[in-house]
């Protein structure tokens, strides 16, 4: 880990890229730590049920754990369009068992307690990119960086804890969906339904599991339950049982009298790219 602070702003130098998108120019930099803020505002909060943001301190820790892994794309005026956490840790090529989300960037979700400096894994733990410019062909540009970098670091394997982005979306239809069954479930041209999952696999992404329990908000108390339920997207809610909530999300809430829990299932995928330019 690069320990001072001018040596990171170094880093951040020699490690952008200028590129093109929609006849602009984009730069694809680490973010600093005194960035983190602009990350929040302009990518967490359009892009994340308030229960599962992560807070521009986490953020900020994030890029001092490591910074070579916390990228964003900028435009020229200096705004983040999209932003990518990655975590560092090794993996022995047996996908059952992989941590789940939360076990490998911690709580909070800083990574500090479970960053491998020499790990032979980059994943790709959160992607955001605002929502104007969502459809955009940006998924590539990212993979590619994503590639890139696991190769100057030295990684054997790319791989990411992936959120099915419309499975919250099909389960209003179908309160009671099965997310192993939408997850599998695929198009006539033998690719996934979901957007994210498809967009992924185009790029070679291929699935290894199910995390089942991969993100847990545990012990909201029922007051702050309620309040959400009020005011976050409060036509999405639905109760499918006595004690299980729906929320137009990928996960469930589980409420009790005095507090919810919420839980919410990722798949686990693997690049067929690592930087020893064998498939994985």
């Amino acid at each position: 880990m690069i320990e001072a602070d001018n040596c990171r702003s170094r880093s951040n130098m020699e490690n952008s890229i200028d590129v093109k998108e929609s006849g602009r120019n984009i730069e694809i930099r680490p973010y600093r730590p005194d960035e983190a803020g602009k990350i929040y505002q302009e990518l967490e909060v359009p892009n994340w049920a308030p229960w599962l943001r992560a807070s521009p301190e986490t953020l900020a820790k994030r890029a001092e754990v490591f910074p070579e892994g916390q990228l964003a794309i900028w435009t020229p005026e200096g705004r983040p369009i999209a932003s990518l956490s990655l975590a560092r840790f090794d993996y022995n090529g047996d996908p059952k068992l992989l941590a789940t989300w939360d076990e490998l960037m911690g709580v909070p979700a800083t990574g500090e307690k479970t960053f491998i400096p020499d790990g032979n894994a980059v994943g790709m733990m959160s992607i955001n990119v605002r929502p104007d410019y969502q459809g955009q062909g940006l998924t590539k540009t990212i993979i590619d960086t994503v590639k890139d970098k696991s190769q100057e670091l030295g990684a054997k394997y790319v791989m990411g804890s992936f959120r099915p982005s419309q499975f919250g979306e099909y389960s209003q239809s179908d309160p009671n969906a099965s997310f192993k069954e939408y997850v599998d479930s695929k198009r006539p041209d033998d690719l996934p339904k979901d957007a994210w999952l498809r967009a992924l696999a185009r790029n070679g992404m291929k699935m290894l599991r199910i995390d089942d329990a991969a993100m847990v908000v545990p012990d909201v108390s029922i007051e702050q339950f309620d309040e959400y339920r009020r005011t976050y997207k409060p036509e999405k809610w639905k109760q499918i049982a006595p004690s299980v909530w729906r929320c137009g999300e990928t996960g469930i809430w589980l409420a009790g009298d005095k507090s919810a829990t919420y839980v919410e299932s990722n798949v686990w995928g693997i690049l067929d790219q690592g930087s020893n330019g064998q498939t994985s």
